[in-house]
Formats: C-alpha cells, sequence, structure tokens
C-alpha cells in the first residue's frame, strides 16, 4: 500500500557523491564512459523506491554551485570545494533523467540548493499536515525535522527523530544555525567567529538563544558558569554583523513560490518505458537487470 501520509525528501546529490567516490570505476558505459555514481545511486534508489512506495516524494539535485545567492553574500561560500568535472557533471545529469523516470518530482534551481528546496517541499507537507523524512547524511537539515518528521540516512540505514537530535545538538533544532554561526561549518568554508569552538557556542545558544539577544545583552556572559568568560567577551566583541551573516548562510531559504502537494506527488513507473531510457543513455545490460531486478 502506498504512503499518502509521509512527504520524502531525498537529498539526492548527497547520495550520487558518495557513490562517486564510494563505487570504483567498475561500470561503464557502451561508449566507454565511466557510470559508477549513476550505478551506486541508481540502486539504491531503487531499493527504497520498491520499500517504500511513496505517494509523496521529491529528490532535490545541487545545481546553485558557486551562483546562488549565498555566494554574493559570501563570496568564499563553499571555497574549499572543487566544482563537479565533467564525468561527474555527466553522471549527475544521468541520475536525475533515471529519478525523474522513475516517476519522482525533481527539485533544481540555479539560486537555492538542494538543502533549500528540501526544506521549500517541507514547508508543503507541513502545511497539509503531513509528517515528513528527510533523507540526507547532512547535517544542517536538522534543523528542518519537526515533531512528526525525522532525518534518514539511507547508507546507514539510521533514523533520528526530534528529541534524539535535540539531545544531539543540546539547543533547539531551529537554533541550530545560531550554534553554527558561532562555531563555524568547515564544510561549507563558513569560519564562525574566531576562538568560539563547538561546545562554547552551544553553551551560549542555550543560554541566550537568537544571536540578537546574545550580542544584545554581551557583557552578561563575562558573568556565565563557563571558564574564559572575560576572553569569549572579548572573542564576541564587534563580531555581531559576520555572525549575523553566517547564520543568513546556514539557514535555509527557498522561492515565494507555494508548491503543491500535487507537485510532489510521484507517478507510476512504467518499466518498458525506463529500459527505453536506459537504452537510449546507452547504459547497458547492468542497468537493465536493476530494472528486471526491482520492478518486473
Amino acid at each position: 500500500m502506498r504512503d499518502s501520509d509521509t512527504v520524502y525528501l531525498l537529498d539526492a546529490s548527497i547520495y550520487i557523491f558518495r557513490a562517486w567516490f564510494g563505487i570504483p570505476d567498475h561500470f561503464y558505459d557502451q561508449q566507454g564512459r565511466p557510470v559508477n555514481a549513476v550505478y551506486g545511486y541508481f540502486r539504491n534508489l531503487l531499493t527504497h523506491w520498491v520499500e517504500l512506495q511513496p505517494k509523496y516524494m521529491v529528490a532535490a539535485f545541487d545545481e546553485s554551485l558557486f551562483s546562488g545567492f549565498r555566494h554574493e553574500l559570501f563570496p568564499n561560500y563553499k571555497a574549499n570545494r572543487a566544482l563537479p568535472d565533467e564525468a561527474l557533471g555527466y553522471q549527475l545529469a544521468l541520475c536525475k533523467l533515471l529519478t525523474e523516470q522513475l516517476g519522482i518530482p525533481c527539485l533544481a534551481h540555479q539560486e537555492y540548493e538542494a538543502d533549500d528546496l528540501i526544506a521549500w517541499a517541507k514547508a508543503t507537507a507541513h502545511k497539509k499536515g503531513k509528517s515528513s523524512v528527510i533523507i540526507s547524511r547532512d547535517k544542517d537539515l536538522a534543523q528542518l525535522v519537526g515533531d512528526k518528521d525525522c532525518l534518514w540516512d539511507w547508507v546507514d540505514d539510521v533514523r533520528l527523530y526530534k528529541a534524539e537530535l535535540a539531545e544531539k545538538w543540546q539547543v533547539p533544532l531551529t537554533s541550530i544555525p545560531d550554534v553554527l554561526a558561532l562555531m563555524g561549518d568547515s564544510v561549507d568554508n563558513i569560519p564562525g567567529i574566531p576562538g568560539i569552538g563547538e561546545k562554547t557556542a552551544k553553551a551560549l545558544v542555550r543560554h541566550f538563544g537568537p544571536l540578537e539577544h546574545l550580542y544584545d545583552n554581551l557583557d552578561q556572559v563575562i558573568g556565565l558558569p563557563l571558564r574564559g568568560t572575560k576572553g569569549i567577551h572579548g572573542k564576541l566583541a564587534g563580531t555581531e554583523q559576520d555572525a549575523l551573516l553566517f547564520r543568513q548562510l546556514i539557514r535555509l531559504h527557498y522561492p515565494d513560490t507555494a508548491l503543491t502537494l500535487a507537485q510532489i506527488k510521484t507517478q507510476k513507473v512504467d518499466s518498458a518505458q525506463l529500459k527505453g531510457l536506459i537504452a537510449a543513455l546507452e547504459l547497458g545490460k547492468t542497468f537493465e537487470n536493476l530494472v528486471e531486478k526491482y520492478l518486473c
């Protein structure tokens, strides 16, 4: 039976990148081009697709690398990453085509990242009273998890719910951007406030809440039951604008227009058409065998 009460939100790019780095170049198309990332992603997707039979699902793809609004705000954002080369770019495109052919709506944008697009679809699910399962390994997406939701990593098959995530972060999940703004996020090349580590950042946010309240009451830092509060106060002095900018980078944003449930509703899979696409893409018998195994 198809699950009609849950919206599944797939962070597709993160699993494609994982397959790219984790699966050796043992898979090639009929022209000799490596398709290891496509194989790993597609096999993973088919396995869970058959298990879940979701009525509502979207797959979000990153197509805003170095072109999104965050780079306009902070040019060094993700400057520690390299753009996908031609081989990986080709495989990313194939993964999107195969996902669409499976009947899963795909979201991609030149301004917004996959995380933002997941937040966009999550807003639709919440408005319609449906729970969400966010399928990702990205810690930043924990800020979206509500009472009826979970964060599910397909690779390790770990599902984390709001209470577990709040215990892990030690702050309300909506305060995660405040914490990361202070401590920084090396994955996205966000420096944070020099000298403010994870433990201190969490303690400050637990006590003060949003960054605005922290900086409006900065002198109170000295009276906190923490080691080196005078030094912490000195490190924070004059850094409010930087911290607010970093939080802006970490918070999730999406287009003003609303998505509808109809736009995130899956379609029936036509295995013959899927095989036809695989043939047209010259992916070969290995991929046809996956369709036979999971869909026929």
